[in-house]
C-alpha cells in the first residue's frame, strides 16, 4: 500500500509571512530599524508556533476532537515495551475502553509480538518517528522524512499502515506540515496532558488531567517504564484513577479516528481492525 498524499493548503504562516514581508518593505522607507523589527516579529511567530503546533499557525495539525460530544482519546507515546504496555493493555480491557499507541520504530522491532496484540485487542496505532530523537525537527527535512518512512516501513513490514504521526515530545518545525502532506499522514498531537516527562514523574499524573479534562480533549500519556521500578506500581494506581474518574465525569472514552472523523490506521485484515463502537 502507497502513501497517498494530502493536499497542500496555503497555511496562516504564509499568508503572515507574505503581509509582514510587504509591510516591511514599506517600513523600510520609514525607517530601517521597523523593517527589520517586522520580520524579527515573524520569526518569533514561527519559532514559538513549533512549540504550539495547535495553533495550525505552521499547517493543520490536530490536537482536539471535532465531535461536540463528551469524547475523549487516550494515547500513549514511546512505546511497546514488555515491561509496561500488556499490563496498560489489561488496564484498558477491564474498563472496556480503547486507545492509540504511537510507537517508535525501533520498539516496534524490538517487540513485534505487542503490536500484533495492540493490533488483536482493538487498539489504533501511531507513528512515532523511528528513533524517537527529542532534537529530530532540528536536524533538516531529509533527516526528518527518514525518521517518518523507516517507522512506517517497520509498521508496514507487520502489516499496519499508520495515517497519523505524533512527533516527539509534540514540537513540529515549518516544513513538517508539507511533508506529511505529500507521504500521505495527518500531524496529531494533544490536547490535554499531566507533564510526566515519559513517566518520570507519575505522582498525581490522574489528578492533574482529570481537573481540566473536557469533551473532544485527545489526552497524552506514556507506556515506557518509569526510571524507579517503584513507580511502576503508582503508574498502575494512577491510570486506574484516571480510567475511573473519566467515567465518572460523564465522558467516554473512543478510538483517537472517532475523535478527529478520519480513518488513522489501516491492518492487514488477518490483524483485525478497530471500530468506533468498541468503547465504553
Amino acid at each position: 500500500m502507497e502513501m497517498k498524499s494530502r493536499t497542500v493548503v496555503c497555511s496562516p504562516a504564509h499568508v503572515a509571512g507574505i503581509i509582514l514581508l510587504i509591510a516591511a518593505c514599506a517600513a523600510f522607507f520609514i525607517h530601517p530599524f521597523l523593517a527589520v523589527a517586522l520580520l524579527s516579529f515573524y520569526v518569533v511567530l514561527c519559532v514559538g508556533a513549533c512549540f504550539f503546533p495547535g495553533t495550525n499557525f505552521l499547517g493543520e495539525v490536530v490536537s482536539r476532537g471535532r465531535t461536540g460530544k463528551n469524547y475523549v482519546a487516550l494515547t500513549f507515546d514511546d512505546g511497546p515495551s514488555d515491561v509496561t504496555t500488556p499490563k496498560i493493555l489489561d488496564l484498558l480491557d477491564r474498563y472496556q475502553a480503547k486507545a492509540t499507541f504511537f510507537v517508535s520504530g525501533v520498539n516496534a522491532l524490538t517487540h513485534p509480538d505487542i503490536i500484533r496484540e495492540i493490533i488483536r485487542r482493538g487498539h489504533e496505532i501511531g507513528n512515532h518517528s523511528m528513533n524517537h530523537d527529542p532534537l529530530v525537527m532540528l536536524k533538516g527535512n531529509q533527516n526528518l522524512q527518514r525518521e517518518i518512512q523507516e517507522a512506517d516501513q517497520v509498521l508496514r513490514s507487520m502489516g499496519v499502515f499508520a495515517k497519523a504521526f505524533r512527533p516527539p515530545v509534540g514540537i513540529i518545525n515549518p516544513e513538517l506540515p508539507s511533508l506529511l502532506a505529500q507521504l500521505g499522514l495527518v500531524c496529531v498531537v494533544f490536547s490535554r496532558r499531566a507533564r510526566d516527562a515519559g513517566n518520570r514523574r507519575v505522582h498525581d499524573l490522574a489528578l492533574k488531567i482529570l481537573k481540566e479534562v473536557r469533551g473532544d480533549d485527545i489526552i497524552l500519556l506514556h507506556d515506557k517504564p518509569p526510571r524507579r521500578p517503584e513507580d511502576c506500581t503508582i503508574l498502575w494506581q494512577e491510570l486506574e484513577l484516571l480510567l475511573a474518574g473519566i467515567r465518572e465525569r460523564g465522558l467516554q472514552i473512543v478510538p483517537l479516528s472517532c475523535l478527529t472523523g478520519e480513518q488513522l490506521m489501516n491492518v492487514d485484515p488477518r490483524l483485525g481492525n478497530v471500530q468506533c463502537g468498541n468503547s465504553n
